[in-house]
């Protein structure tokens, strides 16, 4: 991995690199001299076409995997992983590996329309993703049978943490009637000797529950009424402590707050890429860096969804629209925590980023909620 980090710190060509992984896969244990890496093999498909996958991986005469490289300062296409999955198809083969800013593993399951990436790994050193990729990627200990073992197991496990993250936007979305529902039975157990149900019922009627992702703490509760004021306003320094003021520059501009800062980089990355489609944004801006909101979403979704609160930059000026014609918007729920994983994103993509502590004069939850206030062009 160290290899492939300073290729991509030296923005080294696309066939310097394509040696640079052909050496890689040799330290693997697959020997070039046994025609096991095979070099943009030319290989017939029916009467007078063929194909030339930029990397074939064999053992023997059967065909292994099949390797896809790009500049490690590339971006991934939608027509790339098209392409890859192409070879697979053409090739029989269950698993394919894309090289290029990132290692990411496609296993096309039987019988599935499109092969399912199982595995994304940043091009970092000691990336405990790369370790799992070298132990399943050496010759030693490479079958096919594997392999497709360990994509199923994969796959459970998005689903897994996918069915995990509906339950989260549910809890998210429903916490007050949730939290009610749950807190009356195990209230009316405690305290049943002395109250009765309805005496707890209206209890909670007086409070409203809510979740929350953000830097606040998971739950919190107040109460519900307009005839009295029970919440202590807090001090600037109280504020100061509860809400992180880094701000973040991109490419040498002004000095942002985190959701600001997000759109920035996403209108840009939209404007530099003008034929990218709204699959292959999502791609780039996967919706795991943010949490269950996603980094972008349609138009459509938010207003299925009715979402409470400004959860996104959906203000006409705002909105983004893809080279297929969907219009979408940006995630504004940032914190400290999920900015980082952005932030390697960015990085990766290779924009030029810079950080100051203390320049961002209102919190988050203002910048949250301050309005039309966002306007970039």
């Amino acid at each position: 991995m160290y290899d492939l980090c300073e290729a991509k710190k030296r923005d080294v060509d696309e066939d310097i690199y394509h040696s640079l992984i052909e050496t890689q896969m040799q330290l693997l244990g697959w020997a070039k001299w046994k025609g096991e890496i095979c070099h943009k093999p030319n290989i017939p498909i029916g009467n007078s076409k063929f194909i030339q996958p930029d990397i074939l991986i064999k053992c023997g005469d059967e065909d292994q995997f099949v390797i896809e490289v790009k500049r490690p300062v590339h971006t991934q296409t939608e027509r790339e992983r098209v392409q890859l999955e192409s070879y697979m198809r053409q090739l029989k083969l269950d698993v394919g590996v894309y090289i290029g800013e990132h290692i990411e593993v496609f296993y096309d399951k039987p019988k599935s329309k499109d092969a399912v990436s199982v595995l994304r790994i940043p091009l970092e050193i000691d990336n405990k993703l790369g370790a799992k990729f070298v132990e399943k990627f050496s010759k030693e200990t490479f079958t096919k049978d594997s392999i497709v073992e360990f994509c199923e197991a994969r796959m459970e496990e998005m689903n897994r943490q996918a069915n995990l993250n509906k339950i989260k936007e549910g809890l998210i979305a429903n916490a007050h009637v949730q939290i009610t529902e749950s807190l009356t039975p195990y209230l009316m157990e405690k305290y049943g000797s002395t109250f009765s149900e309805a005496d707890i019922k209206g209890m909670l009627s007086q409070l409203r529950f809510s979740a929350s992702l953000t830097d606040a703490p998971a739950l919190t509760a107040h109460k519900d009424t307009t005839s009295e004021t029970i919440q202590t306003l807090p001090t600037d320094d109280t504020k100061k402590r509860a809400y992180d003021h880094t701000g973040y520059s991109l490419e040498g501009g002004e000095f942002l707050g985190k959701n600001k800062f997000v759109y920035a980089v996403v209108s840009t990355y939209v404007k530099q890429h003008p034929n990218a489609t709204f699959a292959e944004i999502k791609r780039v801006f996967p919706p795991e860096l943010q949490g269950s909101f996603g980094v972008v979403q349609t138009i459509e979704y938010i207003k299925e969804k009715n979402f409470k609160g400004r959860r996104y930059f959906k203000e006409p000026e705002n909105v983004l629209r893809s080279c297929d014609g969907i219009s979408f918007a940006v995630s504004t729920e940032w914190g400290k925590d999920n900015i980082r994983n952005f932030l390697k994103v960015v990085r990766q993509l290779g924009y030029r980023v810079e950080t100051s502590p203390s320049v961002v004069s209102n919190n988050e939850t203002a910048e949250r909620d301050e309005g039309r206030g966002l306007k970039m062009k």
